[in-house]
């Protein structure tokens, strides 16, 4: 049984150990964002401005992402959003955002986009230059359904959009640590073990 219970602990050691080095390249960040001096395409009063929001967001870098739903927790939101949250992020321009630009939004006409249609309510948000110096690049958000496709306001640099993000790295657990813990779980389970099975005082 003792041998058992170290292979057992030495496999999922090592099981352990190469699943987080496969991981190592994931980054986890908190983001808050503010928006406002929003304007309509069509003329049409703003509801919400400004825009504020917050979600923790864990990905890779170095790989691309198309509306990614796994790895992004939306925390707050002032608006309706009728999907989930989703991202698309690339390390080069991957056709929904620049190099390195963070692309967070909803999911009916993917993360980068809004259908004007009279549908759910929806949303987009691009971050530039993310992994480096955030920057707040636009905003834009329709209502949900109106039957109309006038609902959409946005903001926009070139017309006095304003917006801010600040993001926060989340330390992610080094590989050596989760070994360390590991080990430390199999100690206690062997010596609970080694104490069970210990013949009882005459």
């Amino acid at each position: 049984m003792r041998k058992l219970l170290l292979a057992a602990a030495a496999a999922g050691l090592g099981l352990l150990v190469s699943g987080v080095s496969a991981q190592a390249a994931l980054e986890s960040f908190e983001v808050s964002f503010t928006a406002s001096d929003f304007t309509s395409a069509f003329g049409e009063p703003v509801p919400t401005d400004p825009v504020t929001g917050s979600f923790i967001i864990t990905f890779d870098p170095t790989q691309t992402y198309t509306d990614q739903t796994v790895g992004i927790t939306l925390k707050s939101l002032n608006i309706g959003l009728g999907t989930a949250l989703a991202f698309d992020y690339s390390p080069t321009d991957n056709g929904n955002g620049a190099a390195d630009e963070l692309v967070v939004g909803g999911l009916e006409d993917g993360a980068c986009c809004i259908y004007l249609g009279p549908t759910s309510a929806d949303m987009y948000l691009h971050i530039l230059t993310f992994t480096s110096t955030p920057t707040f690049e636009q905003l834009g958000y329709r209502l949900t359904s109106s039957g109309t496709d006038t609902n959409y306001f946005y903001t926009d640099s070139g017309n006095g959009g304003m917006g801010s993000v600040m993001v926060t790295s989340i330390p992610v657990p080094e590989a050596s640590t989760w070994a360390m813990m590991l080990v430390g779980f199999a100690g206690l389970g062997f010596l609970a073990y080694r104490k069970h099975t210990a013949p009882a005082a005459a």
